[in-house]
């Protein structure tokens, strides 16, 4: 019977755990604070200052400030669904990958810092787009990248923490954690 049964942990395991547990709550609390803040005062900043549709050129040919208002998802997909259906379809999208990425947060094993920080700046980038499609019922975009007239569809500082969060998950799931495997199994 001892034999099924884990070791006692030592004082310094809980300890440890402990630490991690904290760090990692406090790494999306900071994340989810700095992102949700930056993108809103962003949006409220384009939204007083400019008039819908309007751009400002930052860098010619590369760089434009150009408000739009995106009523459907990611690259405005949906966005020809019917108003009744298409705003409570995002919402609750947008709530059920939001509760999956703090499920699979929560599950995070000890010392998996890249990980968390990853999935800390998608659920951010989520809370910045639903608080807008709650209080607006459309997302407010404005960051136009493109390379003459090959435009990138226009986002926003929390479609930003959502590419660059999805990137660093995608290195760490497909690069890191493989080479991490095979030095184990070496």
């Amino acid at each position: 019977m001892r034999a099924l049964c884990k070791e006692p942990r030592g004082r310094e395991d809980i300890v440890r755990t402990t630490t991690w547990d904290k760090g990692k709550y406090l790494t999306i609390t900071a994340v989810t604070v700095v992102v949700v803040i930056l993108d809103q005062i962003t949006k409220e900043i384009i939204d007083r200052c400019m008039e819908l549709g309007h751009y400002i050129t930052i860098v010619p040919n590369f760089v434009d400030i150009h408000y739009i208002r995106n009523t459907g998802a990611a690259f405005g997909i949906m966005s020809r669904l019917a108003d009744g259906a298409r705003l409570p379809f995002l919402v609750g999208v947008s709530i059920v990958a939001m509760l999956l990425i703090l499920y699979l947060f929560i599950k995070a094993e000890s010392g998996r810092k890249n990980y968390a920080f990853s999935l800390s700046l998608i659920f951010a980038g989520a809370l910045g787009n639903l608080i807008d499609r709650i209080w607006l019922g459309e997302v407010r975009d404005f960051i136009d990248l493109h390379i003459y007239s090959l435009h990138w569809p226009v986002f926003n500082v929390a479609d930003s923490a959502i590419t660059i969060g999805i990137i660093l998950l995608g290195y760490e799931l497909l690069i890191v954690e493989p080479r991490m495997a095979k030095k184990g199994t070496s």
